[in-house]
């Protein structure tokens, strides 16, 4: 690398990886209150954003981006949940309001090579909503599909034996009606 593309590279990779961690809430093990709080696990993979204290899709209630695929996805943010066995190899956590609705809202988009060319594919949106349980700890999964993608919900149970999942029911939703 000639010195001068070294010095228009490293302040373009500082400025991405800036830019990739701003914006996520930041959170600890230490700031969770599990008498009312609950926690959510979201995996690599889709655009993600959770949607707090409403039953469906507003730009008027509290949200954020949960996950998105790029470079800070590549590390995970923890907050101290249990990993069961099967879980993926990347995820962020997040400390959420229990006994509220929460929303999911999730969009999948990937590349397919059709005749040799290369073409991105942006699936439909889909939401679902859940009020998560005090002191309780859940994972979100998306689910790629050939027709339309789908929003599943488990809930961990730890035990002597390790941790588990048990499915969790969502609520399909939408945008909310003016």
């Amino acid at each position: 690398m000639t010195r001068h593309t070294a010095t228009l590279f490293v302040p373009i990779v500082s400025s991405v990886l800036l830019c990739a961690y701003a914006g996520t809430p930041s959170q600890t093990a230490a700031d969770y209150h599990p008498e009312t709080e609950a926690r959510v696990r979201v995996y690599w993979g889709a655009n993600v954003t959770f949607y707090l204290n409403t039953a469906c899709v507003t730009g008027e209630a509290k949200h954020f981006v949960a996950s998105k695929p790029g470079l800070s996805s590549l590390s995970n943010k923890t907050v101290g949940m249990p990993v069961p066995p099967d879980a993926a190899r990347y995820f962020h956590e997040y400390i959420v309001p229990a006994g509220q609705p929460m929303t999911v809202h999730a969009q999948i988009v990937s590349e397919q090579f059709i005749n040799g060319k290369r073409y991105r594919v942006t699936d439909a949106p889909k939401a679902s909503t859940f009020v998560p349980e005090r002191g309780h700890d859940y994972e979100i999964l998306i689910q790629d599909n050939d027709g339309p993608d789908e929003i599943f919900a488990r809930e961990l149970v730890s035990s002597v034996n390790g941790t588990s999942t048990v499915p969790y029911p969502l609520r399909s939703t939408s945008s909310c009606k003016s």
